[in-house]
């Protein structure tokens, strides 16, 4: 949610950033909050007026009464008033729930540092990183070769719970085991508490998090419960602070979190539909931070090099990728992606994002921070992801594949394997 100060004393930047948006069609918006804030703004001016009056009243009544003087008069003049008062209330409600209603339907201003571009197609390439191999041998699709070793089952998940739900067992099951224990080691190591969050989440609360416009196709609710399945632990750790204040020398703070993620959305064809690519369960580690406003681009920067140093560890060739201004979600101010190389598909795809929401969400939660001089702000909050354990597993089975299609599980990995090399084919005895 955008300051509301913002509107009233420097609207232009809000256009500006909506049209760097090429969202045009919600500056309508902005006008409609200015002049609906001007009548909330006239109104309690109106009833602050009342209140004063029912309160002079009442004293001079007080008075008459202690002199023995009629008291009619003022009476009838004060009669009236609490009810008036209460009409401008309801008012007053009503116009601030419908500010209320158009500020969460205006994404946050863009960073003056974000490259304009109005799809993914623009997005920057800002640096690579790792040798891309050029494999002597044609690459096995993952789903097929995990199939073949048998490490996963996906038509007994499917018949379970659904495309997209897998059984995973043994080395692959491990693998997924080791990049959770190892990415929240590499978090605990950078300054990072480990958090347990719940996994599940009531509205009110999601809506302070995400657009729930935009994310309602994709989560899971509960049946007759006003309560949803987490898509990411960003979900549930955002909100952790709500309607709290955070003393300033505990600033920044810095939480992680390995839960399972559930989500409707799946490709249309071809890797996405079968495998571990694009699953509705899936598990991640997540790195969320709270900040003080004038630290929170500085804290970006840091949280993006670390997922970076984490795919380095993993020798997984991988590109950086600054998102466009039309291709930034709504609560993002500025954001970096990691692009994994996947060879089979010949192609980078995305397995880390890096925002920073500034104070959008933490002034819908009600998150603020106490300063030196004993004055409130709203909180800056920052989220990236470490590591999505699918996609990061099927890049490892691509990168690290030989020509015997066994796999070369990463060295850092290995101590969480109990010291296993390779995942490869058992061998009968």
């Amino acid at each position: 949610m955008i300051d509301i100060r913002v509107i009233r004393e420097n609207p232009d930047l809000i256009k500006d950033s909506l049209k760097k948006r090429f969202k045009e069609d919600k500056i309508k918006l902005i006008n409609e909050i200015k002049e609906k804030d001007i009548l909330v703004r006239n109104l309690k001016k109106e009833t602050d007026d009342l209140r004063k009056k029912r309160n002079d009243l009442a004293q001079e009544i007080n008075e008459l009464k202690k002199k023995g003087k009629d008291i009619k008069k003022v009476l009838a003049e004060a009669k009236d008033i609490p009810g008036i008062i209460k009409e401008k209330e309801a008012t007053l409600e009503t116009l601030q729930n419908e500010i209320n209603y158009y500020l969460l339907r205006l994404p946050n201003i863009i960073h003056e540092s974000v490259p304009k571009g109005k799809d993914a197609s623009e997005n920057k390439e800002i640096r690579k990183s790792g040798k891309i191999e050029k494999k002597n041998f044609e690459i096995k699709n993952h789903a097929e070769l995990i199939e073949e070793l048998k490490l996963a089952d996906f038509e007994a998940g499917r018949k379970l719970a659904g495309q997209g739900f897998n059984y995973l067992f043994d080395d692959l099951a491990q693998l997924d085991l080791a990049l959770q224990r190892y990415g929240i080691d590499f978090l605990v190591k950078k300054g990072f508490n480990v958090v347990i969050p719940p996994m599940l989440i009531r509205k009110e609360t999601m809506e302070g998090v995400v657009n729930m416009s935009d994310f309602e196709e994709v989560i899971y609710k509960v049946e007759n419960e006003d309560l949803y399945l987490i898509g990411t632990a960003e979900n549930s750790l955002v909100p952790i602070f709500k309607d709290e204040k955070i003393p300033y020398d505990n600033l920044p703070i810095k939480l992680c979190a390995v839960t399972p993620c559930f989500r409707k959305e799946i490709g249309g064809h071809g890797v996405d539909t079968k495998g571990l690519f694009r699953m509705h369960q899936f598990n991640k580690v997540e790195q969320v931070v709270f900040s003080k406003p004038e630290e929170s681009y500085k804290l970006l920067e840091e949280m993006q090099k670390i997922s970076e140093e984490f795919f380095k560890s993993l020798e997984i060739p991988f590109r950086v990728i600054e998102i466009c201004s039309g291709d930034l979600g709504d609560k993002q101010a500025k954001q970096y992606d990691i692009e994994a190389w996947f060879p089979r598909q010949d192609s980078y795809k995305e397995v880390t994002s890096a925002s920073n929401c500034t104070d959008y969400q933490s002034r819908r939660l009600n998150m603020k921070y106490l300063k030196k001089d004993a004055t409130r702000d709203f909180l800056h909050i920052l989220n990236n992801t470490m590591v999505a354990t699918s996609r990061a597993m099927v890049a490892i089975l691509e990168n690290h594949q030989n020509k015997d299609y066994s796999v070369n599980i990463p060295k850092v990995l290995q101590p969480y394997m109990y010291n296993k090399k390779k995942i490869e084919a058992k061998k009968d005895k």
